[in-house]
This record gives structure tokens, sequence and C-alpha cells, in this order.
């Protein structure tokens, strides 16, 4: 199991985000993250759910509780739109939708899609 530090490179890492993108949008401080992220210190519960939702992945991920990330519950409305036309959409087409984002989404999230089929099946 990986420490929260080694989840948190990991994931800003996967996000293509840096330490201070990071501290401006958890309003946490840049030197604080930095503890954070060399396993000095270890954040308290409410600033790991401030960097989960910066992030946009679950704490239960962040903390290495849970095998994929998981987007997070507040969605922007266009998002729900995109979700319910993906829904409605045949076979044939949700491969096509994938095959559009293949350049957009990281190994990880093409290992939780993957994931995610062979449940469905």
């Amino acid at each position: 199991m990986l420490t929260f530090s080694e989840n948190l490179k990991h994931i800003m890492s996967v996000r293509g985000v840096n330490q201070k993108w990071l501290a401006d949008e958890s309003n946490i401080p840049e030197a604080t993250i930095s503890r954070y992220v060399n396993g000095v210190h270890m954040p308290t519960i409410s600033l790991i759910i401030k960097i989960a939702k910066a992030l946009n992945v679950s704490v239960d991920y962040l903390l290495g509780l849970a095998p994929y990330s998981t987007i997070s519950i507040e969605t922007d409305p266009e998002i729900n739109v995109l979700i319910s036309g993906y829904c409605k959409a045949s076979e044939r087409d949700r491969k096509l939708i994938w095959g559009l984002l293949e350049d957009y989404i990281s190994a990880e999230e093409r290992n939780c899609i993957s994931y995610l089929s062979n449940i469905k099946e």
C-alpha cells in the first residue's frame, strides 16, 4: 500500500499539476503542500478533503484505500449532459466516444475503464 505522500505525488503527476497549483486550488499554503508531498507531515482530514476536491479524486483513493480514482460527486451540469448522452448511445457509438477520448485520458483512467468494463460483462 502506498503512503499518502506517494499517492499525492502520483495523482499530481497524472493530473499534470504542481504544488503551487494545488496550493492555490485547495487554499493551503504551498510550503504545507510541500511537506505533505515529501512525507514530512500528514494533513488533517479537513485538509485531505480539500486536497481531494482540488484534485477531483475520492478521499479513499488519495489515502490508498480504493484501487482506482473516482471523480467527485459534484459535477458541472455539462458533465451531467455528457453522461446522459453516453448512457443513451449505442455500443458502437460508445466505442467511438472512447476512441475520441483516448488522447485525453491517463493510463490510470484507462485501467479503471477496463476494470469497470470487465465487471459489466
